[in-house]
């Protein structure tokens, strides 16, 4: 790396530290050898308002190639708003950089491209400007990648650090050092500033604020003994175990009237950001769209056959799902205006949806911008994805199977070499059958598990790769071998749940399949976690129509039985018809987390999850349309948990909201477009819920009331005493009402 040249001077000692390394630089230097070149860089020294003489010369010396220099513009302390940074270029006019929203300590910008020599820096801020910013070249292509993962680590290491000082009095501000002072009771004053007011809530901290063993401790002098039993009161603030389902939704419009547009997001609007430009395209590498998904009929002067990316070809068939036969109108058009130029993007309209629906439908089928043009036509756009496509069938194969992987498009361009690579993680094993080059390939599977396929095309200066993920499951499972869900042999049984953490009777269900299983006299053997049913289920469907007889299920129900069973988390299997190592294969297949063949039985068992389900009845693929309401359904129901639980339910990210429209019925409504998600929560047992505590009487005094004089001194000191948002739940004291 080139050395910058500076004139003789006596040594001078370095400003204060500045702020973490940028990412880039730290990623930089962990790079071996063959990356030098492309991860080169060179850190520039500001000193008062000029940037000391630099040139290229080392690296080009090393390298044999004049770089093009990125230059990185990054703040050494928090810049504020509206300040604008003015650069020399030599030879050139001036650069004048503007930070309309500033810029947070540690966190960087970049200069524009082609960005000549700097011979000086101005910001108006005081101070000599190296107390201000940093200045790095990366003179190669991995170095400007680099850069790119890395901004948003080093933004949100800043922001981290800025979330966790707003805890501390100290160091928050506006509206963070209102909640500190909300959880103290001290309210501002109008008008009083961050200073007046953080000194308030200075002392304010000083005071002894209410803690359970301080409140307990006064609650008890106030009362004194009762019946001779010393402390008779007990305050609990434990929280009850809660069971929650979680349904994340999409939010999205139901129709685009013309002249809008809508992003990933399902933000509205008419002048929305585009997405991304790809940096590297080449038109070989587009496919043609299948007939099966979309009938082509292209505008006059457009390229025919309509050719476009293999993002855009997936997104097109998502929304046959939602809209059969879709018509499209253009596709790769290298004169276009807009990302069909790379064939980005193409026009849509439909021969019986009217277009407003169209456009919503394609933005449901993940477009990343959709618009309805005022002719009538929609546009939709994909953000750059992978260049090159792969075809894997159904991307899964058993051991020894053999499958054929092909690229997309299937006759690569003149000159372009197809190499393929195994990424090896986890348990699956597999290999190239014949030389691992070429168009498409056979591969093998050799052990059961997950895999990792590339293929990588290069052309030129053009490097392009596909990534998929394959599934070898295994044929047979040996006699006393156990596979877990990811293919290792014989790997540790799922956990037990901690101790008084067991899941209550009322959320186990019911499996009765009598067509295809045999469940034994013991009704027991019937119940058991969802989850576990679930794979019962899938199990039950991967036996081969063709067989004959029952699958034998069997709980354990024995005294001696394994945690898991005592937690119906675990069955035991046998068929008449199938081997055992067949059947714990298909058991594996079915998605059970641990499959043992051994003692004549198949072992299954199941990881824990969450026994709560949240359903929409009615809704494809979870999608929400703005300003519907629909009902929400949560299994199990009120009505079979019982007493066991109280059921609660919330809901996030803003774009829906919930709401009763009926006795016992609960919905949710569409607001606006975006991600967002419902939860049902069973809060189980008598303990309390969140923001709660309970007082009661010692378990000695069992059976004892309290005087009504003594239990309204305890409300009266409990409403005091309480801390803030705290609710105290008196139902346990004897005497009186709660």
């Amino acid at each position: 790396m080139s050395a910058p040249t500076v004139p003789a001077a006596p040594a001078a000692p370095e400003v204060a530290p500045g702020p973490p390394r940028l990412a880039a630089a730290d990623m930089a230097a962990r790079l071996t050898a063959p990356f030098a070149r492309g991860a080169d860089r060179l850190p520039l020294v500001v000193r008062g308002t000029a940037v000391a003489p630099y040139d290229f010369q080392l690296h080009t010396a090393q390298f044999g190639v004049t770089p093009r220099p990125l230059y990185i513009l990054q703040a050494r302390q928090d810049v504020p708003a509206g300040t604008t940074v003015t650069l020399g270029v030599r030879g050139g006019p001036a650069l004048s950089l503007p930070l309309a929203d500033g810029l947070t300590a540690g966190t960087s910008v970049p200069l524009p491209d082609g960005t000549g020599i700097l011979t000086g820096i101005q910001s108006g801020l005081a101070g000599p400007q190296e107390d201000w910013w940093r200045l790095t070249a990366f003179l190669g292509t991995m170095g400007r990648l680099l850069w790119a993962v890395g901004w948003e680590r080093d933004h949100l290491r800043r922001q981290l650090t800025r979330t966790v000082a707003q805890r501390s009095v100290a160091h928050a501000y506006g509206a963070h050092l209102d909640r500190n002072g909300a959880g103290l009771g001290v309210v501002r004053a109008p008008g009083e500033t961050d200073d007046a007011y953080r000194r308030r809530l200075t002392v304010a901290r000083r005071w002894t604020l209410p803690t359970p063993a301080g409140l307990t401790a006064a609650l008890n002098d106030a009362v004194g003994p009762l019946d001779g039993v010393a402390d008779p009161l007990v305050l609990d603030d434990t929280d009850a175990e809660l069971r929650r389902g979680l349904l994340p939704l999409r939010v999205a419009p139901l129709d685009l009237p013309p002249g809008q547009s809508v992003d990933l997001l399902g933000t509205i609007g008419t002048d929305l950001p585009r997405p991304p430009v790809e940096e590297v395209f080449h038109p070989g590498l587009l496919v043609a769209l299948s007939p099966h998904a979309a009938e082509s009929r292209p505008l006059p002067g457009t390229p025919d056959p309509l050719l476009v990316q293999p993002v855009v070809s997936a997104a097109i068939a998502r929304l046959n799902l939602f809209a059969s036969r879709s018509v499209v109108h253009a596709g790769y058009d290298p004169t276009a205006a807009d990302a069909r130029a790379t064939g980005r993007a193409v026009l849509l309209s439909h021969d019986t949806i009217p277009a407003s629906r169209i456009a919503a439908l394609a933005h449901w089928s993940g477009f990343d911008l959709v618009t309805h043009r005022p002719d009538g036509l929609v546009y939709a756009e994909c953000a750059p994805g992978e260049l090159l496509g792969m075809e894997t069938g159904d991307g899964t194969l058993p051991v020894d199977g053999t499958t054929t992987l092909s690229v997309r498009p299937l006759t690569p361009p003149p000159g372009s070499l197809v190499r393929w690579y195994l990424l090896r993680g986890g348990a699956g094993r597999g290999e190239f059958v014949g030389p691992a080059e070429g168009a498409s390939v056979d591969f093998r599977g050799k052990a059961a598990g997950r895999i990792v396929v590339v293929a990588e095309l290069r052309l030129a200066g053009l490097t392009a790769s596909a990534t998929r993920e394959l599934v070898i499951r295994p044929v047979t499972v040996a006699d006393n071998t156990a596979i877990g869900a990811d293919g290792t042999l014989d790997p540790d049984p799922p956990s037990p749940m901690p101790p008084g953490e067991g899941l209550h009777p009322a959320f186990l269900v019911r499996h009765d399949d009598p067509a295809h299983a045999e469940y034994g006299t013991d009704a027991e053997t019937h119940r058991m976690r969802r989850e576990v049913a679930e794979h019962l289920d899938a199990l039950i469907a991967l036996v081969p129509p063709a067989t004959t007889g029952k699958l034998v299920v069997r709980r354990d129900l024995s005294a001696t039985a394994s945690p898991l069973a005592k937690e119906a988390r675990e069955l035991r299997l046998s068929h008449p018809r199938l081997p055992l190592g067949t059947l714990g294969a298909l058991a594996h297949r079915a998605g059970f987390s641990y499959v043992r063949v051994a003692g004549g039985v198949v072992t299954v068992s199941q990881e824990h999850q969450d026994p709560v389900r949240v359903t929409v009845p009615g809704l494809f693929r979870d999608i929400l349309p703005i300003g519907t309401t629909v009902p929400l359904t949560v299994t199990p129901s009120p009505a079979e948990i019982g007493a066991a639980g109280v059921l609660g339910w919330s809901t996030g990210d803003g774009a829906a909201a919930l709401l009763t429209t009926a006795p016992g019925t609960m919905s949710v409504r569409g607001e606006h477009g975006g991600p967002a998600w419902v939860q049902a929560a069973y809060r189980v047992g008598d303990k309390t819920g969140p923001y709660q505590l309970t007082v009661r009487l010692r378990p000695e005094l069992t059976g004892h009331t309290l005087p009504p004089a003594t239990r309204s001194l305890i409300i009266q000191l409990l409403d005091d005493l309480r801390p803030l948002g705290v609710e105290v739940v008196t139902r346990l004291l004897p005497g009186g009402n709660p």
